[in-house]
């Protein structure tokens, strides 16, 4: 692990290049810090949770494989050749949302670049697995999806963008602190495993026939509701009355929501309070069983098990940094 303040030196690798501006090698680019972790032979962990300090872009080559990225707060701003790739995590107030993330398959001799902007923050994992693994896996496994074949087959450069599941969500999290911890190191490739197995199955729901997909008009729809769920004026409101809100029978929301985000709705603003739970943990001088309370949990038991199987920690650990 890196930690704390690193230099344009420590970027200073044969390869690696600064396109626009070529810093001084003790010039400040990146504080916070940096953790890779081989988790098994041909898997590889990376954690960044840094703030960018300068304005430049580099570039150098992308490891050959499968990267699978959940970015958890702010943004990510880069390039895999020519595909261009940004995610964004959105807050409300000063807590994000909900994690995106993305699954981009490289070759031999493929560049990365990497956009850097003072100030932008990002706080991410990504699993790296190396072609040779990732051959053998698609050889044993005849579940693995089509499109990764296809991929492997064709020496594909591709970007496929995914939405990580609230259990996804709290997997990578735990990921994190399992990491820094550094004490179970097969919980920590349980983990792994868990999170890129649900990376690959959404590949899978990618080749579906189109017949399956989703219209523009159920896409609007959904977004709405999810705009709805994310600003928090949903608490009151049972499944029939936002089906309702939405133009739908409660199945085809609870379908169609699931098949965008998935998740279900339940799940999803389980996620929220949670997210809110540990903010005010975080931020306010508020005892577990209040905020328990305004989480909707009448148990702190139950509450502590939830936020807990959500963020790899217990809310106690959580309010003792404060």
């Amino acid at each position: 692990m890196r930690l704390g303040t690193l230099r344009a030196c420590d970027f200073n690798g044969p390869d690696y290049q600064f396109l626009d501006i070529h810093p001084a090698a003790q010039d400040a680019l990146l504080a916070g810090h940096l953790q890779s972790l081989q988790v098994h032979p041909g898997i590889l962990l990376h954690g960044v949770e840094a703030r960018d300090l300068r304005t430049l872009n580099t570039c150098s080559p992308a490891e050959p494989g499968l990267h699978i990225v959940v970015v958890l707060e702010g943004s990510v701003d880069v390039s895999f050749g020519e595909h261009a790739l940004k995610m964004e995590v959105a807050t409300a107030g000063s807590r994000p949302v909900q994690a995106c993330g993305a699954i981009i398959h490289t070759r031999p001799g493929d560049l990365f670049r990497r956009r850097w902007k003072q100030g932008k923050f990002e706080r991410k994992i990504s699993l790296s697995l190396e072609p040779e693994w990732l051959a053998d896996l698609c050889q044993a496994d005849k579940a693995a999806p089509e499109l990764l074949r296809t991929w492997i087959a064709n020496q594909q450069l591709a970007i496929q963008q995914w939405q990580p599941s609230p259990r996804a969500i709290a997997v990578a999290e735990q990921i994190i602190q399992l990491a820094r911890e550094g004490t179970s190191p097969l919980l920590l490739l349980s983990r792994t495993l868990e999170l890129m197995h649900e990376a690959l199955q959404s590949l899978a729901s990618i080749a579906r026939p189109p017949s399956q997909a989703l219209g523009v008009r159920e896409h609007q729809r959904l977004a709405r509701l999810k705009q709805l769920l994310d600003s928090g004026d949903d608490a009151s409101r049972s499944l029939g009355e936002l089906a309702q809100e939405v133009g739908l029978s409660t199945s085809a929301l609870q379908r169609q929501f699931r098949q965008i985000y998935g998740s279900s709705i339940d799940d999803y603003r389980r996620a929220q309070r949670l997210d809110h739970a540990r903010h005010m943990l975080e931020q306010t001088g508020c005892s577990v069983l209040e905020v328990a309370h305004t989480a909707g949990y009448t148990s702190a038991a139950n509450f502590s098990t939830a936020f807990k199987r959500r963020f790899g920690m217990s809310p106690k650990l959580v309010r003792g940094k404060v």
